[in-house]
């Protein structure tokens, strides 16, 4: 191996090393909270054994919900069967606290 090729291999593992690892410091915005699988249906969602994913947008975090809705075929109303929560996060009583929820879907998410 010359010289040359083993600084560019480096330098491309480096910089490979730094994209992952700034992939995993990003904290994503939004919760998804599912509870369409659970009988009966919870009357509070925002709970944290409800958490089924975290997503960069409101947008991500609906369309998830729909489709684990759709491929469910489950008749609960996407009202009922999924919140996304913006900025979730535990408070000093151990309780999930989220800045916004938005329940279910928009009709223009998906």
């Amino acid at each position: 191996m010359t010289l040359m090729t083993r600084t560019l291999t480096k330098t491309l593992l480096f910089t490979a090393t730094a994209v992952f690892l700034a992939g995993c410091i990003r904290t994503p915005e939004w919760t998804l909270f599912y509870v369409a699988d659970r009988t009966p249906i919870p009357t509070i969602i925002v709970l944290q054994d409800h958490i089924s994913g975290y997503y960069d947008s409101l947008e991500q975090c609906q369309a998830k919900g729909a489709g684990m809705l759709r491929l469910q075929a489950s008749s609960v109303p996407a009202e009922q069967a999924f919140v996304c929560g913006e900025l979730c996060q535990i408070d000093e009583k151990q309780q999930l606290q989220c800045k916004t929820q938005v329940v279910g879907i928009k009709h223009n998410a998906v």
